[in-house]
């Protein structure tokens, strides 16, 4: 995620602190305030994922997860480590809704969109019902930060969003092969955090119309899995990390909370608390398909 800050750390972290006093909120103008009107995405980037109950379905005989630093948790212990958004969400599966389970990581550090069709690729051939848990784009949405306002929007809608709407449409045809997936699968799909609390961040050459690319990606996300819903359920992992991100001590900040616990392990990952709540919303969603669902 944001692979092309990593190579910057050294002057971004000097500086992030200042970037976060700016009390002007980038995500503050052009859409709807919940999320529901025609140009996607709510004013600070968020949207609103499903909370209806989702459809059931059966119970899975394995976890796969997909996705780059987030879900291969490269900061945080590794796939198998106790803090891992990955292992947890996985754990809570197999405790809650299928007992035996196997849990099987194929994420990797810096991926981008078109390096998913590779993990999938990676994925034995199983008897039963999977979970996939997918996490991507950060590495794709990162160098518009260094990008003027022209070019990352044309960089947006003329790569980035075919490319992210080819790519699910070919992870949606490989998990109905059924000689991939001879019991079905589900794909449960992440929305983008902001690091930054969607407070102005002035060094990193943040504006109105660069910002709120990210409300258009984590709209497109949803609008995917609605276009998907009997394969498919969408999470928020942008709203609860508002106001715990670099800015979260910041009081001119939007979404600023007194005492607030920070989310963020460095510049771009989350810490142990940070894991816990993106595992807990993804629980939230297992619950959807397995225990809160309609027949």
């Amino acid at each position: 995620m944001y692979r092309s800050l990593i190579d910057a750390r050294p002057f971004v972290l000097a500086v992030v602190l200042a970037a976060c006093s700016s009390s002007k909120d980038p995500f503050a103008a052009g859409n709807d305030a919940n999320g529901s009107g025609s140009s996607g995405g709510d004013a600070n980037g968020s949207v609103d994922a499903p909370a209806a109950p989702h459809a059931c379905v059966p119970a899975p005989k394995r976890i796969v997860i997909l996705g780059d630093s987030i879900t291969a948790c490269s900061v945080i212990g590794g796939p198998t480590g106790a803090d891992c958004i990955s292992k947890q969400f996985s754990d809570y599966v197999i405790a809650n809704y299928g007992p035996g389970a196997t849990y099987e990581n194929k994420a990797v550090g810096g991926a981008v969109l078109n390096d998913i069709a590779g993990q999938l690729a990676g994925v034995s051939n199983a008897q039963g019902p999977t979970l996939v848990m997918m996490f991507i784009g950060g590495n794709d949405l990162a160098p518009y930060i260094f990008m003027s306002d022209t070019q990352a929007m044309d960089a947006w809608t003329g790569t980035v969003e075919p490319k992210l709407q080819a790519v699910y449409d070919a992870t949606f045809a490989t998990l109905a092969d059924q000689s991939k997936f001879p019991g079905g699968a589900t794909l449960l799909m992440n929305t983008q955090y902001n690091p930054f609390d969607d407070c102005a961040a002035g060094p990193y050459n943040v504006s109105l119309q660069k910002s709120a690319i990210l409300g258009q990606f984590n709209q497109k996300i949803v609008d995917i899995s609605n276009a998907h819903a009997a394969a498919s359920i969408v999470v928020d992992q942008h709203t609860k990390f508002l106001g715990h991100g670099h800015c979260y001590q910041q009081t001119s900040c939007p979404h600023y909370m007194a005492n607030a616990a920070p989310y963020m392990q460095d510049l771009i990952h989350a810490n142990a608390a940070g894991n816990a709540v993106l595992s807990s919303v993804d629980n939230a969603a297992a619950d959807r398909l397995y225990r809160d669902c309609t027949h």
